[in-house]
């Protein structure tokens, strides 16, 4: 699991953005979404600073600092500008599952079974899980999941395989390992 000293609650753009693929029109990145930190009393110059939107900015800082193979937990606060709603609140909880390793020691199956496992430990052994195709920068395939709870489909979480993208943004060898 990985401490909060690697997990920062303030976080510049090359780790909550630009690393993870985000390209600079992404919607992501508009002042309604995210909650920027004023720095221009500082320095006009100096880029910008933000709440952490994801946890998968951890993603990035270990990624940096580790040698494949390895697997790390990350569990965090994160802030977006959200209006407040039965399943939307400014300030949540994310818990961020990453493992890279040799092509071929990590697949699809592999990424759908760790979540089921989790989910199972999360909601009960017997709850219904659903993959939806989904779309984040960071991830080539993405997959949205929904768990069957209290009676209706609840959407909990997003996953996917490391883009090649992302593993080259920090120096890691993308046509050897995946994650």
């Amino acid at each position: 699991i990985v401490g909060s000293d690697s997990s920062p609650e303030i976080e510049n753009d090359f780790f909550n953005f630009e690393a993870l693929g985000f390209t600079p029109a992404h919607p992501a990145r508009d002042m309604q979404d995210t909650f920027y930190v004023n720095t221009e009393d500082i320095d006009k110059d100096m880029p910008p600073f933000m709440m952490r939107t994801h946890t998968s900015a951890v993603q990035i800082r270990e990624m940096e600092k580790r040698k494949p193979p390895f697997k790390i937990v990350s569990p965090g606060r994160v802030f977006r500008k959200d209006d407040v709603d039965a399943t939307h609140f400014p300030v949540f909880h994310q818990v961020e599952i990453l493992a890279i390793d040799e092509i071929g020691k990590l697949t699809v199956p592999h990424l759908m079974g760790t979540i089921k496992h989790f989910l199972r430990k999360m909601f009960g052994p017997d709850v219904e899980v659903k993959f939806r195709a989904s779309y984040f920068p960071f991830t080539e395939p993405s997959m949205e999941v929904d768990v069957f709870f209290k009676g209706k489909w609840l959407e909990v979480l997003g996953c996917g395989m490391v883009d090649p993208v992302v593993l080259e943004s920090v120096g890691i060898d993308h046509p050897k390992y995946s994650g």
